[in-house]
Formats: C-alpha cells, structure tokens, sequence
C-alpha cells in the first residue's frame, strides 16, 4: 500500500470558500426515439446496486469554508499564509505519552509515540487533533477534531470509517461530518489534497497531504464504490479511476468543478477493470464517459439534469469506452 509519512511541524488544513452548484427541480427520465439501451453482452455483472451521485466533494463545512485537507512539510500549495489556512497544533493522546509522528497507510492513520509505541485502528478513540485558526482582528483561537470511533468496511477492509467530531473552543462537540439528509457520518482519510473549486486533486507529490472525506460525498464515495486510490485492479492503480469517479459522482462533464446533477439521483457505473461492472437489474441508455479531467464524450439527450446548460463543447458518444474515457456513466430509464 502507498504510505504517507509526516512529522508535527508546519502543519496546515486548507480552507476555501464553498462552490456553487448548480441545481434543477427535475429529474427527466424518459427515453427519446434516438436512444438506444445498453445491450449487457452476455457479461456476467456484480451484484450491486445502481449508484447514488451528489454534487457535494468534500462534504463538511467549519465557518462557511470547505474543510479540505492537511499537508505537511511542503510549501507547494501554501502561498502566502493567510485566511485560507489553520495551523496544526500537535495532537492529544489523552494521558498517553507525547505524539512524534504520524503516517497514512491506505485509509489508515498511525501515530507514534515519543517512546516508540505505535497507535492505530480503534486505539485512536478519543485522540484529539488540535489546530490554531487565525481571524482578522480576532486573534488566534483553537479548534479541535477529535476521533471518536474506527470500523474497518466490511466490503474492503483497507478501507477505515473514522467517527470525528468538532469543537471550537469551550463549544460542544458536534459530528465534523453529516450526510444529505443531516445525519452523522464518518469520514474517510485520504492521502490527496483537492481544490474545492476547480474539483482538481492537488496534492499529488506533496508528503503528508491528507484530506478528512465524509462518506457521502463525492471523494469518499468513490472510495467506497471501490476506486481506493491507493489501490490497484486489473493491474492498473486506482489513482486516476478515483479522480475520474468523482468527476462522474457531480456530473462536472468539464471538469470546471461545476457540478450539473442534484443529490441522490440514481445513475449506473461501469469500468473495464472490474470495479463497477453491468447492472442487470436496470436499463440504461449512456450518459457520458470519463477521465480526471472531466468527461471525454457526452450524450446531451441523456444528462441527468434535462437540458442542462454547459460552458464546454463535447462529441457525442459512440462504441462503450471507444472516447478513451476510463469510467462511463448511465442515466437510468428503468429500474
């Protein structure tokens, strides 16, 4: 598994003003005469579910700003230090010995002590991690993430579930993650840095980069849909199969960050790698294919918005996968 190691030193989380999403009150799902469903060849499918898109990436806020992820070590995304970043304080081992570094395998987060002792999985319930935010004209004030529970997936268990919760201050400890409907959720670690408003993975060579994904949105969704990108499958790395799912997940056919679906609309997903295979239990007619930067080739007759307005000029699909696009999605005409 790839491996990120950092120390505690020059720690900042991203911070970036939400993007606007575009939204629609209607979901069309009716065929046109020139459409054609997909023929299932024969393939034998995996059993799943069609999958649910959203156009949320991260899916947390703190303040009105996306909550994005860390980096350590690196002056390549940090700029001029202002509003944008929060400094890493150090972390709480809550009466164990002093934090001397820490690392992600896959989705797993390990810290190690000063004397050597080595923390991971569910011995880091009640770790705190601290950060210092600065505010114009408001001095410094803290903020702390704090770890309140790690279940490994039970579909891939290189895959960990981190309850966190977030206080500010002396305020009450509140879930940093929650889904569409305002429920907690987890989140799952990653070891990337994405651009909220362009969608863009940034971290790429940057050691240390770490972003808190909630389970729902785009970033982890497409993890749990199986494109870990710290994986592999059918020889191939995951890495880019994750950036381009969660270009399909929003629906950012120009790979702008700006999203053209609403939450929770049902769509089929397919790869020639094995990860996403064909549904028999729904037909579909192709919306689009895709790779990191967007979509390769779309199908206007069948976006998942009807009519949907975009600022790029596309090709029409033709043959499955014939765009070079790596993962195609289907709007769903039947169920």
């Amino acid at each position: 598994m790839m491996s990120s190691r950092w120390s505690l030193l020059s720690v900042v989380f991203a911070l970036t003003i939400v993007p606007a999403c575009d939204s629609a009150d209607e979901i069309s799902d009716e065929l046109t005469d020139d459409e054609e469903e997909v023929d299932h060849d024969g393939r034998e499918p995996a059993p799943r579910e069609a999958q649910n898109n959203g156009f949320t990436l991260n899916g947390f806020t703190l303040n009105g700003f996306t909550l994005n992820g860390f980096t350590l070590n690196s002056d390549a995304l940090l700029g001029d230090i202002n509003d944008e970043y929060i400094q890493l304080l150090g972390f709480d081992l809550k009466g164990m010995d002093t934090a001397a570094s820490s690392w992600l395998v896959g989705s797993e987060l390990f810290i190690e002590t000063t004397d050597g002792e080595v923390l991971s999985g569910a011995q880091l319930k009640g770790v705190e991690v601290i950060f210092e935010l600065a505010e114009d004209g408001k001095g410094k004030h803290s903020k702390r993430v704090k770890i309140t529970s790690v279940t490994p997936s039970p579909q891939n268990p290189d895959v960990l579930f981190y309850g966190v919760d977030l206080k500010e201050g002396v305020g009450a400890w509140s879930s940093l993650c929650t889904d569409a409907q305002g429920n907690d959720t987890d989140a799952i670690l990653i070891g990337n840095l994405w651009d909220p408003a362009s969608a863009a993975r940034v971290g790429d060579g940057v050691q240390g980069a770490v972003t808190f994904a909630c389970r729902g949105a785009a970033l982890a969704k497409c993890v749990e849909w199986g494109y870990r990108p710290w994986g592999e499958a059918g020889g191939a790395s995951l890495e880019d199969f994750h950036q381009t799912c969660t270009r399909l997940v929003r629906a950012d056919y120009c790979g702008d960050g700006i999203s053209h679906t609403v939450d929770g609309t049902g769509i089929h997903v397919l790869d020639e790698i094995g990860v996403q295979d064909l549904d028999p239990d729904v037909t579909f007619v192709i919306e689009a294919e895709w790779g990191p930067s967007g979509a390769l080739c779309l199908n206007a007759a069948n976006t998942r918005i009807a009519d949907v307005q975009i600022e790029c000029e596309l090709p029409a699909c033709g043959a499955p996968f014939e765009s070079g696009g790596i993962i195609q999605s289907g709007k769903i005409t039947a169920p």
